[in-house]
């Protein structure tokens, strides 16, 4: 007997985006030809004994009318359908992402439809996803302010734990304080499962097990964000558990943070990409590696921004939304628009074994991370709300404010 575990179901975020539709199981299919738009749910059907362990689900009359679709049908019937539906229509287009499919049962369904039919009653295959992707990673106005909660919690969260550091004595307890602050505050969870990290811990990109002490000394690096209402955060802070900065760890923790101003100022909407940001970023950390002597300033920008690249290996940011990494197919040589929401996080990340800079330098990893709102005239910060600069940390962390 295999024991039956109700493990959490995330909706996939381009048909949730389609449809508004958490419910599992379901496909949308959309009609489309020159004169109009058909939607179609195909949906599993109600049974008393699955609502008494797994509650209820939408009944076909009520979910026309609540997300707004032409007609609901039985999931089991979507394979009949297709094969009606190519007897009554010929020459038509199929839209579907065979590549990357998102549920098996409905792919095996599919797959199967488009073995038995004849080849020249329809013309080709394709998926849409690039096209969402256009359409969700310009937010509508609704969207944004659903971003602004999401970053606000977020934002709050992390300044709560922030002022919390100096009675936590390990990253799974500055872990769970994130987690409740934000729940405490109407996520419905954290948004990934979120990096916390201390002391050379830090300079494991994506150090997730948060198993390790911290020390007074330790700087603690904590990349989180929430999910609220199916939009998300990402906001990453790094500070020191005791509330002083050594003067090694200020000088790098300023050089990330004077990297991270300079990007969000340079902001041109409709001009600058994520690939410009990236590109500006490696050349500010070059310019200030070599000012601070991590690297030799005899260096020419290309060698330099080469060792800036091992010091940073991660790109400067990415889309922000349903998703944390949202809309993953826009190219990131795309010009931003209004409407876009991205991240900016550049970084530093020294081993505490690297040979190559000084040692008081050594095991020092820092990360700044910021949610950015694009905007007609330039940009607005949605995480603002956690400080970041030296003094404001200090003064929070050692509850002076």
């Amino acid at each position: 007997m295999i024991d039956h575990i109700p493990y959490f179901f995330r909706q996939d975020t381009d048909f949730r985006y389609l449809t508004g539709c958490f419910q599992p199981e379901t496909v949308l299919v959309l009609e489309i030809t020159k004169d109009l738009c058909r939607s179609i749910l195909f949906m599993k059907a109600n049974t008393k004994y699955e609502e008494k362990w797994e509650g209820p689900r939408f009944g076909f009359r009520e979910a026309i009318d609540f997300f707004g679709v032409d007609d609901v049908l039985s999931s089991q019937t979507l394979q009949d359908y297709l094969y009606r539906y190519s007897c009554d229509n010929a020459n038509f287009n199929i839209c579907y992402d065979m590549v990357d499919p998102r549920d098996l049962e409905t792919d095996k369904t599919v797959q199967s439809f488009i073995a038995s039919i004849d080849r020249s009653n329809f013309q080709t295959i394709q998926p849409l996803r690039d096209e969402i992707h256009q359409l969700r990673s310009v937010k509508s106005v609704p969207e944004i302010e659903l971003m602004r909660q999401t970053c606000l919690i977020g934002a709050t969260a992390l300044k709560r734990t922030m002022a919390a550091s100096r009675s936590l004595v390990a990253e799974q307890q500055f872990l769970a304080t994130v987690d409740y602050e934000s729940r405490m505050q109407g996520a419905d969870h954290l948004a990934y499962p979120p990096v916390v990290a201390a002391g050379n811990n830090a300079n494991t990109i994506h150090y997730i097990s948060a198993t390790g002490r911290v020390n007074p000394g330790d700087l603690i690096l904590i990349d989180a964000g929430c999910e609220y209402h199916g939009y998300s955060s990402d906001i990453t802070r790094t500070w020191p558990i005791a509330g002083h900065f050594s003067d090694a760890q200020k000088i790098l923790y300023q050089l990330v943070l004077d990297c991270q101003q300079s990007l969000i100022s340079s902001i041109a909407p409709g001009e600058t990409s994520i690939n410009t940001l990236y590109k500006h970023m490696q050349l500010h950390l070059a310019n200030s590696l070599r000012s601070a002597g991590l690297i030799s300033p005899s260096l020419d920008d290309v060698t330099a921004t080469r060792f800036a690249h091992q010091f940073c290996p991660h790109n400067v940011g990415h889309h922000l939304g349903m998703d944390v990494h949202d809309c993953g197919s826009v190219s990131k040589s795309q010009p931003l628009v209004a409407g876009n929401i991205i991240t900016i996080e550049p970084g530093i990340y020294i081993n505490q074994h690297d040979p190559s800079v000084p040692a008081e330098f050594r095991g020092i990893g820092i990360r700044v991370e910021d949610d950015i709102l694009i905007n007609q005239s330039g940009c607005e910060n949605l995480s603002s709300g956690c400080p970041k600069s030296i003094q404001e940390i200090k003064d929070l962390v050692l509850n002076k404010v």
